[in-house]
């Protein structure tokens, strides 16, 4: 019979009591040779479940036993939280030390442990302050560098956070995590369950009272998942909430709408309540009822007025507990107008009705739990609908699939249509037809795509359409070798759309991988995008391009997908790029001081921004229209230069760099 997880956890934390008796009995001149035995137990023990907590289970000897004799560890209050991050991702023997210290710490900081070196309060505190300074530990992120760096080791990393988290509480976390969920929910993702963790964390601090702005932030958020008005909140359940709403007249009514309304849109959260809400007033047949609730603007009422029976179709699907984060996702739609473009109401009647293919259906029911009381057509209105009225929010999750994200979100923004279409035919064929060169593509006819297993923390219609996307994007990517060329020039026209400018220009010399005209590529660049270079022409169409993603310490991770959106001057004078990056949390820290902002630069929600030679300097593809460029001559040299210089020491250190040589 094979060993299960939890009785090699088992096995693994006997051992480590045996090894610490050994340690403790030994003199300290030799307790360095079984140092090792300990951190070799531990690193696999954190690659278990359990692990942590075996862990932890032995965390009083620690220090009596001499794990941490002659290093810096054994002096507790020395240590530096700053350096946390450091030890954790790096070599296996510090990631080992440092977790065991830090267990160490809590039982001191829970009084499990006494200690003569520091007290419970500094144990606390230096654990309280390590948390906040990696949040991204406690709630880890799908960034590119965050993909790059997960391991099992990693994973036990995470667990070993949550595990102290709980343990502590998060009073001393607190502003650091609501700053964190504030600064995520201003990008508007459609899956919000990372920042929920977030807000459940913050909210088991708020029983004990507190007035400043910090508790006010918390309590706002608490309320917009928990409940948006004194009502909802203090309703037991959701039937009792429901049987209240019966009993208000129609001022209390309308008061107790816009207090929802007003919650949803201020923090792009819904709760539960919301649904029975909305259900409540859509059965009254009131239009300027639903209105409220909704929170719809001019174009929102108009999109109502127009296509209201569509609209409370819709809401009959939505207005479910499990389902009430489409609400704003509904309430956006609405509010874009997308549904006057003459083939969406028909294309979303059409699946409200559709029959699903079962394996498809099976999987959209896994995200609700198999709940017996949502079909597998609610759950796909719920994502379609997010995505019309999200375009920026889609994310490609815990997926090597950002070109997918990408293309599923420029065809909400540029042909809604042709996305609906899409839908349709992977809901209700499990399958997705496209054209290539002429040729047609059937992603049933596909073997393989470049995901070998998909995570399925996607929203619904991304749950249905990437694996399909991916497999017809790999095939075109197949169909081009040995072109000699980036592949991009000739797929992303006919994968995104007929919008993708058909000039095309990268940096990187297909064959060898080495930086080649960076010059050349750069002042085309400035006279097809910057306001100042190119006759100040705005962009049409949000367009395709390649950045080369780093981390924060400007080292190369790999190439990535983004779509520029607009290039304008922000509130400041400064001439900024706004893309939209399919990583779910778009803020990130690309070294060199370049730091992505989603917010306080003019970003519309889901946005990033860089100042224009920052986002340049990351740049290896682009499309462009050949029409429309302005004078190469006119860009000067020296910007070109500090652009060059930010590439040479990030991305294309050690890369081969040739500059083509004028002859004029």
């Amino acid at each position: 019979m094979s060993e299960t997880g939890c009785d090699k956890a088992e096995r693994l934390a006997a051992q480590l009591a045996e090894a610490l008796d050994q340690l403790e009995a030994v003199k300290p001149f030799a307790k360095l040779n079984y140092q090792g035995h300990i951190c070799d137990l531990t690193l696999r023990l954190l690659k278990e479940p359990q692990g942590v907590q075996w862990l932890y289970g032995q965390a009083a000897r620690f220090d009596r036993a001499g794990v941490f004799y002659g290093g810096d560890w054994a002096h507790p209050a020395s240590l530096q939280p700053a350096l946390v991050s450091a030890s954790v991702r790096g070599p296996a023997l510090s990631v080992a030390i440092e977790c065991l210290s830090e267990l160490r710490l809590l039982a001191i900081a829970t009084g499990q442990a006494a200690s003569d070196k520091i007290t419970p309060e500094g144990a606390r505190t230096f654990l309280e302050d390590a948390i906040a300074r990696n949040l991204d530990l406690l709630f880890p992120s799908s960034s590119e560098a965050a993909r790059a760096e997960r391991t099992p080791l990693l994973e036990g990393v995470h667990r070993l956070f949550r595990f102290i988290a709980e343990r502590l509480g998060a009073q001393g976390i607190l502003e650091s995590t609501v700053s964190e969920a504030i600064r995520i929910l201003q990008q508007r993702p459609i899956l919000v369950h990372r920042v929920r963790e977030m807000i459940d964390a913050a909210a088991q601090t708020l029983a004990g009272g507190g007035s400043d702005a910090i508790y006010e932030q918390a309590r706002q958020l608490t309320n917009a998942v928990h409940g948006p008005s004194a009502l909802s909140r203090s309703a037991a359940s959701l039937e009792r909430y429901r049987e209240a709403l019966a009993e208000l007249d129609a001022r209390a009514l309308a008061e107790e709408a816009q207090a929802f309304a007003r919650s949803m849109h201020e923090t792009g959260l819904v709760s539960p309540q919301h649904a029975v809400l909305l259900e409540h007033v859509c059965a009254k047949g009131s239009g300027d009822g639903i209105a409220r609730v909704l929170g719809l603007d001019s174009v929102g009422r108009d999109s109502l007025d127009v296509y209201g029976e569509l609209v409370r179709r819709l809401i009959a699907s939505l207005a479910h507990p499990l389902l009430a984060q489409s609400i704003y996702g509904l309430a956006c739609m609405l509010n874009r107008g997308v549904l006057f473009f003459p083939p969406l109401a028909p294309g979303l009647w059409r699946l409200t009705r559709l029959q699903i293919e079962a394996e498809v259906a099976a999987a959209l029911q896994r995200l609700v739990d198999e709940s017996p009381t949502l079909s597998a057509n609610a759950v796909l209105l719920a994502g379609t609908v997010s995505v019309l009225g999200q375009p920026l929010g889609v994310g490609q999750g815990d997926n090597p699939t950002c070109q997918s994200a990408r293309a599923i979100s420029l065809w909400s923004q540029c042909d809604p249509g042709f996305l609906l279409e899409l839908i349709t035919w992977a809901a209700r064929d499990n399958e997705v037809d496209m054209h290539f060169e002429g040729q047609l593509l059937r992603s049933s006819e596909l073997q393989s795509g470049g995901v070998a297993e998909l995570h399925t923390e996607l929203d619904p219609a991304s749950l249905v359409l990437v694996p399909h996307l991916d497999r017809i994007y790999w095939e075109m990517g197949r169909r081009i070798a040995g072109r000699g060329e980036d592949g991009h020039k000739w797929i992303n026209p006919e994968f995104h759309g007929w919008w993708v400018q058909r000039g095309f220009a990268t940096v990187i010399q297909y064959s060898s991988g080495d930086v080649i005209d960076f010059e050349g590529f750069m002042r085309l660049f400035y006279i097809s995008y910057h306001p100042a270079y190119n006759g100040a022409r705005q962009l049409i169409y949000a367009q395709p391009a390649g950045i080369a993603a780093t981390d924060k310490n400007g080292q190369f991770i790999g190439w990535h997908a983004v779509s520029i959106q607009r290039v304008t001057v922000d509130q400041d004078g400064e001439v900024r790029a706004y893309f939209y990056n399919p990583n779910n949390d778009s803020g990130q820290d690309w070294g060199q001081g370049i730091v992505t902002s989603t917010a306080g630069h003019g970003e519309f929600p889901g946005e990033s921004s860089l100042p224009f030679k920052q986002f340049a300097a990351r740049l290896y593809v682009f499309h462009y229209n050949s029409r429309e460029l302005g004078d190469p001559a006119a860009v000067p040299a020296a910007i070109l230069g500090e652009i060059a210089a930010l590439a040479r020491a990030s991305w294309a250190r050690g890369v081969g760099w040739h500059e083509l040589v004028s002859t004029s």
